[in-house]
């Protein structure tokens, strides 16, 4: 007996709503600063809701696709990705605060 096919989910749909993407290469975090200027800068290019995010896979693996409706919305973001530099800006440092600690222990 035939299953019935599934519904898409909201991830295919999104994907198909947004074919064209750009490349941004980099395997580390981002600092927090550094995430939200390119959110702004994705937000200028395709509006609030016009682009999706998502981690590479298979031959992108090492890096963040970022999807637009457009091939021009994909080439603008491609074009600030390359002169704002932000795939080679460094890592966040290690967290230098103060450190959490269980009842009657002592800070490390």
């Amino acid at each position: 007996m035939a299953r019935p096919k599934r519904g898409w989910n909201s991830h295919q749909l999104r994907l198909r709503a947004l074919p064209h993407f750009a490349r941004m290469r980099r395997e580390e975090p981002f600092r927090e600063a550094n995430k939200a200027e390119w959110h702004t800068a994705a937000d200028h290019i395709a509006g609030h809701v016009g682009w999706y995010s998502v981690a590479g896979m298979r031959a992108d693996w090492d890096c963040r696709l970022i999807h637009f409706a457009t091939t021009d919305q994909a080439e603008a973001m491609q074009r600030w990705i390359a002169a704002s530099g932000i795939e080679t800006r460094p890592k966040p440092g290690a967290y230098d605060g103060a450190q959490l600690t269980f009842a009657g222990g002592k800070t490390s």
